[in-house]
């Protein structure tokens, strides 16, 4: 299984957040044990360790997303992502970056993402965390 995860899921992962944090540990639990193969990308990661260096402090948000960088595959947001991203049927920017670099991972199953809503237009199939644990 190959899935895209949105930075909501990462940053779930990350700071346990409530409720959500539970499942994205599962989430993760589950791709190890079954050799899933996670894809994110770059702006996701430099989110994530903003998020984590204002929640855990510096060192120790390095060393989570040095720990995720073991785990999950990086794909670049270029200038092609960026400029597709603008024209997108998707409204937000983030998202719509999010689906430009997702559909550069061939035979992907689908986007993990807690906000569904924001992916309402992708061609990519579209699933909370939650639907994939079970």
């Amino acid at each position: 299984m190959k899935y895209f995860v949105d930075t909501n899921v990462l940053i779930d992962l990350i700071t346990l957040r409530e409720p959500f944090g539970t499942n994205a540990v599962k989430l993760f639990e589950k791709a190890k044990s079954e050799n899933w193969k996670f894809y994110t990308s770059a702006i996701s990661i430099s989110t994530t360790y903003y998020i984590a260096s204002r929640t855990e402090g510096t060192e120790n948000a390095k060393n989570i997303i040095n720990g995720l960088l073991g785990f999950i595959e990086i794909i670049p947001a270029d200038r092609l992502v960026l400029k597709t991203a603008v024209s997108s049927k998707i409204n937000d920017y983030e998202d719509a970056i999010q689906f430009q670099c997702a559909l550069r991972i061939s035979d992907m199953n689908g986007i993990i993402t807690r906000d569904l809503k924001g992916f309402k237009h992708s061609t990519i199939p579209v699933f909370a965390p939650e639907e994939v644990l079970f």
